[in-house]
């Protein structure tokens, strides 16, 4: 009898264990965040899979040690505005989602079609994940790109700023060196001109649709237009794999 009620005690102390760790999901990324890493979260419902979601992303997580792997029960009511936040509402589980270092999630995959070679490279770059913060929080993004040699890149970005002062400041502005090795993925997806000799703005509306492009100079009044117009179609950067969304 004494060793049942310790065993059942032991099983007791687990599941209070685990419940305040699921409640403490939202923290725990936040604090990954807060350090500057990626979080690679294992989504489930209850202990589903929970091992096999765990580790992969592990698997994830060693070829990519600047992250932290967490786990989110979508069963636990504590993890309800987590849930909302990245729409896992109706998704299927297990699935690991990326999450950026500013704690936008990047994509992701389901735990039977996952590998950890795909979810790292799901990583989005700096400049991209402030694109698609932007667009998460219902936000255009002007996009510059430019290189150091260019003298209209101030202008520039300070044109983009008064765009989005005009725009109630909610609307973004996102510079990208081309030479920049760090943001080459996001370049693939943008599909700039590589040999141009002006800064180019690119424009998003607030669903991540591209609307425009334009070289320096241009009037804010245009940017506005432009972060304004409704496309069929189309997506945020780094949500559309490897077609991209910049111009054709």
């Amino acid at each position: 009898m004494k060793k049942n009620i310790l065993l059942f005690l032991a099983v007791v102390t687990c599941i209070i264990s685990t419940s305040n760790a699921f409640s403490q999901t939202k923290a725990k990324i936040d604090k990954a965040n807060a350090k500057g890493n990626v979080v690679f979260l294992a989504v489930t419902d209850g202990n589903k899979k929970l091992t096999e979601a765990r580790d992969m992303a592990a698997k994830a997580q060693k070829k990519f040690p600047k992250s932290e792997v967490i786990v989110l029960d979508r069963t636990d009511k504590a993890n309800a505005a987590l849930i909302s936040k990245y729409g896992l509402a109706g998704a299927q589980t297990p699935i690991i989602l990326v999450i950026a270092s500013n704690g936008v999630a990047a994509g992701g995959s389901l735990l039977d079609h996952a590998t950890p070679e795909d979810l790292v490279e799901t990583i989005p770059t700096k400049k991209q994940a402030q694109a698609l913060l932007a667009f998460s929080e219902g936000k255009p993004a002007f996009i510059v790109l430019y290189k150091k040699a260019m003298k209209d890149k101030a202008q520039a970005v300070e044109v983009c700023k008064k765009a989005s002062a005009d725009l109630g400041g909610k609307a973004v502005v996102v510079d990208v060196d081309l030479d920049d090795k760090n943001e080459a993925g996001f370049l693939g997806l943008l599909k700039p001109d590589m040999k141009a000799t002006a800064t180019n703005v690119l424009v998003f509306n607030s669903k991540g649709q591209f609307t425009g492009e334009f070289k320096a100079p241009v009037k804010s009044a245009i940017l506005i237009a432009t972060s304004r117009k409704a496309v069929k179609g189309g997506c945020a950067p780094g949500a559309c794999g490897s077609s991209g969304c910049g111009p054709k």
